[in-house]
């Protein structure tokens, strides 16, 4: 009897072992929140048209959009996210261009907190919005980006 119980025994331990080994990753919101509010007071620097964020998890995040006062030549957005190098989000940046038409691009970024470019080309606009998601609750935040 007790030959058997060791193989149950070692089984079941595996079993916990490997069960603790993959789980997926997490993000904590809470310092998610803490590093959008810092990211949304940094100066966004002269090449910045509009920045917009918002929470993002699974499924569809709303749309966030800015219109300009004028047109503005954007070249791209730098869309960035918190969540760790094992976090990656969805990024759906729309410019609604200044001759009545839209471009739109969708990225996948890493949740490294570091700005990733998404190019545009040389693009009049006069609004731009982002939307995203994300396999867990985390923060997205993106820069419309002039070129000058």
């Amino acid at each position: 009897m007790s030959i058997l119980r060791a193989p149950v025994i070692a089984v079941f331990a595996l079993v916990l072992l490997l069960s603790g080994c993959s789980g997926t990753p997490t993000v904590d919101v809470d310092a998610a929140s803490a590093w959008f509010a810092a990211v949304d007071d940094e100066s966004v620097g002269d090449a910045a048209a509009a920045a917009v964020g918002m929470k993002v998890g699974p499924g569809s995040s709303a749309e966030v959009r800015t219109d300009f006062a004028k047109p503005a030549e954007i070249i791209g957005a730098d869309a960035r996210c918190y969540g760790g190098d094992d976090v990656t989000a969805s990024v759906t940046v729309n410019l609604m261009t200044a001759d009545g038409g839209q471009l739109t691009l969708t990225e996948q970024i890493v949740c490294d907190t570091e700005p990733h470019r998404i190019r545009f080309g040389d693009a009049y606009a006069r609004a731009v919005s982002a939307s995203g998601t994300a396999p867990m609750p985390t923060y997205l935040y993106v820069t419309a980006v002039t070129a000058g």
